[in-house]
């Protein structure tokens, strides 16, 4: 009799935790598609500038449930995606981070895909990407994927990179620069939708159409009306024009200052005019930081494009 009671005792704060408990209900089912065109897995990028293709889908537990209501894609750089000089003694296993909003935008209904080309890191190390979908209740899923790109730069006093920038368009289009990160982010990171402040604050550069040849300019510029309402905080890169046609005699910070010091002010102070292929810019970012640009190709067929060759001071 005893032992019958202590039982029942001990079973009853499990009882009561029990019905205590919330009603545990999952959020919505989350998937990569996979094709031979999109990236599903872990991978490591073949170089500096590299994209991916990805479309993530989500749907609904049932018909029962509440509507999909958000996606938000996020990346952790790590280390940070800008260069840095490792400071000594270096912690591979606590080194630092940097962090992106890729997407934040409502969506709606009881499935979902979405599909972007991704821009890579230009700097060595890892990068986790997370698609994250909610319901109405707030529930989430998400996948995740991480690329890491190896490559044996951390001894240059500047860091380097090719990056293709595309005309404005579609939303997906990559027409927006950052120069020290090395990425080229599209407009509905930067502004349609909910822009991110983040990605904003890293912007250089803005792809500008002509008749003839493209140009460049910085956010800035007055001629592409970024309206403080949707753009508050516009990073003041400055651009210089040079009589360089390669990099090949810029490979100290000594060297990329000079260039820049010696380099002449465009018209228009935000804006670079038409650009030719092999011509060579000069920059200096906010953090007065000091690099060059080499046009690499124009292309102007099919989605128009600038290839462009970059260093900059760490």
């Amino acid at each position: 009799m005893r032992y019958g009671r202590l039982s029942l005792l001990l079973l009853l704060p499990a009882a009561a935790l029990s019905a205590c408990e919330p009603d545990l209900k999952p959020g919505p089912i989350v998937d990569l598609v996979g094709s031979a065109r999109l990236t599903t897995n872990n991978r490591r990028l073949t170089g500096p500038a590299d994209t991916v293709a990805v479309r993530a889908y989500a749907r609904t537990q049932g018909d029962e449930e509440p509507n999909l209501e958000r996606l938000r894609i996020r990346v952790e750089y790590r280390p940070t995606a800008e260069p840095l000089t490792y400071a000594l003694p270096y912690d591979p296993d606590n080194p630092p981070l940097g962090y992106l909003t890729y997407v934040d935008s409502a969506i709606s209904g009881r499935d979902f895909a979405f599909q972007s080309v991704q821009p890579g890191r230009t700097t060595a190390g890892l990068e986790t990407w997370r698609y994250e979908f909610s319901d109405a209740e707030g529930r989430t899923g998400q996948r995740s994927l991480r690329l890491r790109l190896v490559r044996t730069d951390s001894a240059l006093v500047y860091h380097s990179y090719t990056v293709s920038l595309q005309a404005p368009g579609p939303v997906t289009r990559r027409s927006f620069l950052a120069l020290r990160q090395g990425l080229a982010l599209p407009r509905f990171t930067v502004l349609a939708g909910s822009p991110t402040p983040e990605a904003q604050q890293l912007i250089d550069l803005v792809y500008v159409p002509g008749t003839g040849a493209p140009g460049l300019a910085t956010p800035a510029d007055a001629a592409l009306n970024l309206k403080a309402s949707r753009w508050p905080q516009k990073r003041l890169t400055e651009l210089r024009s040079t009589t360089l046609t390669t990099l090949d005699n810029a490979a100290t910070t000594e060297a990329l200052d000079n260039a820049f010091n010696a380099g002449q002010s465009f018209a228009t102070a935000t804006r670079t005019g038409p650009l030719r292929q092999n011509q060579v810019l000069a920059f200096r970012t906010p953090e007065g930081k000091t690099g060059l640009i080499r046009v690499e190709s124009i292309s102007t067929t099919g989605i128009p494009t600038l290839v462009l060759q970059v260093r900059v001071t760490k």
